[in-house]
């Protein structure tokens, strides 16, 4: 078994020829690897950084909630770089799908050089979420925040990626609506060190990728994941945006993937609507939909 340390090692060898030059480190516990990243840039400390932890006490997803985890049951990490967002072709909006998808292709490519049999292929949900056999396994969340020392127009963009690789077994996270990697190869036992080294290094070059030439270069391959398209989906808007929130969705309709910009396509009884990243929370309406399957 790889462990952090170890892995930090072999990623920062993995990436020395992609650039930007990036530092690694890794801490025993922590809050949130965002809120630490978050914090270091405001107080100007903006050299790209990639922080992982072996134990997050306070993390977290869109919109505040919780992300809630064991020690050990979990690869909790974040990437902290200097990006402007607003020169991306198309903008910056789709970076989470970008990530996603890079996220999805890694660990499928790892899990493949594993032992066994084939397995369904990772998905993935707008905007945000890497999902397995209709359960969520990971989730993405991205914050921004402006720093003393940056390049007119630069953000100092802090990535935060959480990946489920055991059951989880905290109460307000039961297993039944999460996935995890033990789920797709039982037979191993993977280390987070061992999961962060299959997606760290192809994490940045997506990030880099994606600030030159946006996310159209990827939409094809998104809509072979993309779990939400065809399927009836709930949306919350305006004051209900959390999906969490109880009550009924501000609007129904049936997804019809995403366009070049990465924005989710749905038509309602109002026509076909278009929801960027930061304007709705969706969810799907059936139980069971068919998860994409891949070209061979």
């Amino acid at each position: 078994m790889i462990d952090l340390n170890a892995a930090a090692e072999q990623i920062w060898l993995d990436t020395q020829a992609d650039g930007p030059n990036i530092s690694l480190e890794v801490l025993p516990e922590t809050d949130s690897t965002n809120t630490q990243l978050l914090a270091r840039g405001r107080a100007g400390d903006t050299a790209p950084l990639l922080l992982a932890a072996y134990h997050q006490t306070a993390g977290r997803g869109r919109h505040g909630r919780q992300w809630i985890a064991q020690p050990g049951d979990s690869l909790t990490f974040s990437l902290g770089l200097p990006l402007d967002l607003d020169q991306v072709p198309g903008g910056g909006s789709a970076l989470s799908l970008a990530v996603g998808l890079a996220i999805a292709e890694a660990l499928d490519a790892g899990l493949a050089g594993l032992p066994g049999p084939a397995q369904p292929p990772i998905t993935l949900k707008w905007p945000n979420d890497l999902w397995w056999q209709q359960r969520k396994l990971g989730g993405i969340l991205i914050e921004a925040t402006p720093a003393p020392g940056l390049a007119a127009g630069q953000r100092w963009v802090v990535i935060g990626v959480g990946i489920n690789l055991r059951p989880q077994h905290d109460a307000a996270a039961p297993s039944l609506d999460h996935a995890c990697l033990q789920d797709i190869h039982a037979a191993s036992t993977l280390s987070a060190g061992q999961v962060w080294t299959w997606i760290a290094p192809p994490l940045l070059r997506a990030v880099l990728r994606f600030a030159t030439e946006g996310f159209a270069p990827l939409q094809t391959a998104y809509a072979q994941r993309d779990v939400l398209a065809g399927q009836e989906v709930d949306l919350w808007q305006g004051a209900a945006h959390n999906a969490l929130l109880r009550g009924a969705p501000t609007d129904t309709g049936r997804a019809h993937g995403v366009d070049k910009q990465g924005a989710l396509l749905v038509h309602t009884d109002a026509g076909l609507q278009r929801w960027t990243t930061g304007d709705v929370s969706v969810r799907l309406a059936a139980p069971n939909p068919p998860s994409p399957t891949l070209p061979a």
